[in-house]
């Protein structure tokens, strides 16, 4: 048994179940990787762990290993030419996690916390009928070993090539991607301008130049998914060219990867195109920070990376080499608000966003933004929006 036949098999299974796989010898020496989802620093020792409960495990029997973040992952052993295999799949959930309950268990930061969110958003959560199903695939792990080429069968008509004719369309191929790359070039400056009517008037779910049908014909879903993903890259990089802070573009580019793979539908798929399209530049439109100084454009990036911790104004001013009250006078001028002050607009701004999509206890926003207390959150929210929480929420 070789170890390029385990492997190959390893990436059979990978396919089928969409799920990170991975081989292991039993000294417990990762021999191969194959990873949809990475898990962050703060995760991965779990993962070592699961590679060491390997080593253990009894051969040919399935086992779900679960660990305290709620992961789980499948784990099967196999003996071959005298040696022991080890391979692991996943991780997977079998329901929707409580991030509030694992970040306070933890001790997680609110950063720590939001790159829990944002990882677990991509990590698939299986019935338990896949569950069951998979069991049943990674229990024929020796069966899935053997080699069985398919039988090809060439239906195709037999026709002579027209020379003048292939020549004509060659020469309209190559003027369609010139005219593709000219309008998607006018487009990205489009977005990066912020200029929402003219981003999607030259590229928008009903433009036939951007179908792409010929590329997986018989399946359009797959297609059009291919097709938003490669967009989503795109618009991530026009934002980030706006001068959008980063986590700002990271945070919306991350929601709509997982929305692209949530649906299912065509009318809703070209409907995510338009929408995003109309986002990235809204976002451009509302957050460049192309009209400030260099200094400033760095202290609202970091504000607004670390909009959840305390801010210490003396730290910043110390990092870009200036006095303090003349980087908050710069600030007030620049933006219109105090260094504080703009921070607490971030943190209300993204209680907002919270209150209207997730449905939260008012005191997990209130944590997750940044504010221990949450009857003093209560306080600065209706001092900024004439409501509290709750009453926004309705």
């Amino acid at each position: 048994m070789e170890t390029s036949t385990i492997i190959s098999t390893a990436i059979k299974l990978h396919f089928i179940t969409d799920l990170n796989s991975y081989v292991l010898d039993e000294e417990g020496s990762l021999l191969h990787r194959q990873e949809l989802v990475q898990l962050p620093l703060l995760m991965q020792e779990t993962r070592d762990a699961a590679f060491k409960t390997l080593s253990t495990m009894r051969e040919n029997q399935v086992y779900i290993l679960h660990n305290e973040w709620d992961l789980q992952f499948f784990g099967y052993a196999l003996r071959g030419n005298g040696v022991k295999w080890c391979i692991l799949l996943g991780p997977f959930y079998e329901k929707a996690p409580d991030f509030f309950k694992i970040s306070r268990e933890h001790q997680l930061s609110r950063t720590e916390s939001e790159e829990l969110r944002n990882v677990a958003n991509k990590i698939s959560i299986l019935t338990g009928e896949k569950i069951n199903s998979f069991t049943s695939v990674l229990q024929q792990f020796r069966s899935l070993m053997d080699k069985t080429a398919p039988i090809v069968i060439d239906y195709a008509l037999k026709h002579e090539r027209n020379v003048s004719q292939t020549t004509k369309e060659e020469i309209n191929q190559i003027e369609l991607v010139e005219l593709r790359y000219k309008i998607e070039k006018d487009f990205l400056r489009a977005v990066e301008m912020g200029n929402k009517k003219q981003a999607l008037q030259l590229i928008n779910s009903n433009n036939l130049l951007f179908s792409f049908a010929e590329r997986f014909p018989n399946q359009p879903i797959r297609r059009v998914k291919n097709n938003l993903i490669v967009l989503n890259t795109l618009l991530r990089t026009a934002a980030r060219k706006g001068q959008v802070a980063s986590i700002l573009v990271h945070r919306i580019s991350e929601d709509y990867a997982l929305k692209i793979e949530q649906v299912d539908q065509l009318g809703k798929l070209y409907q995510i195109e338009d929408q995003m399209i109309g986002d990235y530049c809204e976002l451009v439109q509302s957050h460049s920070l192309k009209q400030y100084s260099i200094i400033i454009q760095k202290v609202i990036e970091h504000i607004t990376s670390y909009y959840d911790q305390q801010i210490n104004i003396e730290n910043l001013a110390e990092q870009n080499d200036i006095n303090v009250s003349h980087l908050s006078r710069k600030f007030k001028q620049e933006t219109g608000y105090t260094i504080t002050g703009f921070h607490q607009m971030l943190r209300i701004n993204q209680a907002k966003f919270l209150l209207e999509t997730e449905n939260l206890p008012i005191e997990d926003i209130s944590w997750m933004v940044g504010y221990d207390d949450p009857s003093y959150f209560t306080r600065v929210f209706k001092k900024e929006t004439g409501m509290t929480p709750t009453q926004f929420r309705k």
